[in-house]
């Protein structure tokens, strides 16, 4: 179990025992800790506020509770030797006691219990904990004694919000004119078209051709030859390898020398300038279909043109005030997380970056491909890539604590049942086991309460109360 989120259930070992004494309190790999009874008795807590976004906690658990945790550590060993006379389970506690040694029954109570004191700790003091103990300090683990502890742990930063009820933001609507109709027709058109192939003149503008490319710079191979269709249109192809493609003929060669934008897919070229030597196979002309009535009917929208153009006037005002909705929270949301400024745990950070990183070996395994082959083919180190990261996540995170103090501002609850509805979908209808569903409704309860504080902020940018 991570140290500081209930919501996870593995357990994980941070510490190393001194030499020459056993070490408690710290849970072996693997382990796992039982749920808290809703009348476990109350601990005695302190907290201490450090600099750095940090506490220092000190905590006491009555005797009870450590005689309780050897009992059932007792129980749990009594299944793991073999004693002569006694089938496992069944020796007496005493004689288990005696056969493991009381260093290996007090190691394994505390290994369950510390951490459970841990996260009833922090639920009993209102904190919010960022992973687990920087530092863990364990006293005297006795029988029939209470038993103390100090963590010292990266806690969420305290954040105040100022005057967020005054933040305001623009709400600016995309108007849909007859000219971007006439355009969104146009691509209609071209995706009814048909490929003819012409021999009888040179490649222009909206013609496909076929093509063998390769690419070279300051005199060396780059990019090794490849056949490949190319639509001659600026605005979606290197404008200069369409210039060296115009007024060629099937069976011609040439060059061209292209500039590589910024953000092209080979980070060592991008910006460069290169040469792009052409081959050129076959040139087919695009013949579009009339623009009448008849285009409606093959487009299965209506019957006539009105009607086909009404069709689409709704496609694109709906796709319209989609985006005009999307951008506006998105331009609401920056808003508020500019207007404040707080140090941001770099527990936080690494985590999110981390996240990032499992998503994309997740998606790169879903296409078939490791996450060190992408390395390998991207030419990027691991600490590059979590360098890229590190900005995304940092504002990330800030929005995300900045969500979560809006939410407690507002007092924004998530009932039971949405956080049910929403676990379903998320499930996909599969059977979750407990431990499954508990982080399943931990993560559901999370988002939907953030999604309630973007609503909210969407509601104050818009002056709507």
């Amino acid at each position: 179990m991570p140290w500081g989120d209930p919501s996870e259930f593995e357990s994980r070992s941070a510490h190393a025992a001194p030499r020459g004494r056993a070490q408690v309190g710290t849970p072996r790999r693997g382990s796992r800790v039982a749920s808290v009874p809703s009348s476990a008795p109350e601990l005695t807590v302190s907290v201490e506020r450090q600099p750095g976004s940090q506490v220092e906690l000190a905590v006491e658990a009555p005797a009870s509770e450590v005689d309780t945790a050897v009992q059932q550590a007792l129980r749990r060993l009594s299944g793991q030797v073999r004693l002569p006379g006694f089938r496992p389970g069944k020796a007496p506690a005493h004689l288990v006691e005696r056969a493991v040694g009381w260093d290996a029954v007090r190691r394994e109570a505390a290994d369950k219990l510390i951490p459970t004191l841990y996260l009833r700790a922090l639920a009993q003091a209102g904190v919010k904990a960022v992973g687990d103990p920087e530092e863990l300090s364990v006293g005297d683990f006795e029988r029939g004694k209470p038993v103390t502890f100090t963590a010292k742990v990266t806690v969420h930063p305290e954040i105040d919000l100022g005057d967020y009820t005054s933040i305001r933001v623009d709400d600016e609507k995309t108007e849909i004119t007859d000219e971007k109709l006439d355009t969104a027709l146009e691509e209609v058109r071209k995706g009814h078209s048909e490929l003819v192939e012409v021999t009888d003149r040179p490649a222009q503008a909206g013609d496909v051709v076929t093509a063998t490319l390769s690419m070279s710079r300051d005199g060396a191979q780059v990019a090794e030859p490849e056949e490949r269709d190319v639509e001659l249109d600026r605005e979606r192809v290197l404008p200069g390898l369409v210039e060296g493609i115009l007024g060629l003929n099937s069976g011609d060669s040439g060059s061209t020398e292209v500039v590589l934008p910024d953000d092209y897919s080979s980070e060592e070229l991008r910006g460069a300038t290169v040469v792009f030597h052409i081959e050129l196979k076959r040139i087919r002309e695009r013949v579009l279909p009339p623009l009448d009535d008849s285009l409606a009917v093959l487009d299965k929208h209506g019957e006539t043109l009105d009607e086909l153009r009404e069709h689409y006037r709704t496609v694109l005002v709906e796709t319209a005030e989609r985006i005009d909705r999307e951008r506006y929270e998105a331009q609401v949301l920056t808003a508020f997380r500019d207007s404040v400024s707080f140090d941001i745990p770099e527990a936080m950070i690494e985590r999110e970056i981390d996240r990032q990183l499992r998503d994309t070996e997740m998606r790169l395994a879903q296409a078939g491909m490791r996450f060190d082959r992408y390395l390998e083919y991207t030419g990027q180190t691991i600490e590059k890539v979590r360098g890229e990261a590190r900005e995304p996540a940092v504002m990330r995170v800030k929005l995300e604590l900045i969500l979560d103090a809006l939410a407690s501002a507002e007092g924004i609850e998530v009932d039971h049942s949405q956080v049910e509805r929403e676990v379903e979908r998320l499930s996909g209808g599969r059977k979750l086991g407990h431990e499954d569903r508990h982080r399943l409704e931990h993560a559901a309860e999370r988002d939907l309460r953030f999604r309630g504080a973007a609503e909210r902020a969407v509601e104050i940018a818009r002056g709507d109360g």
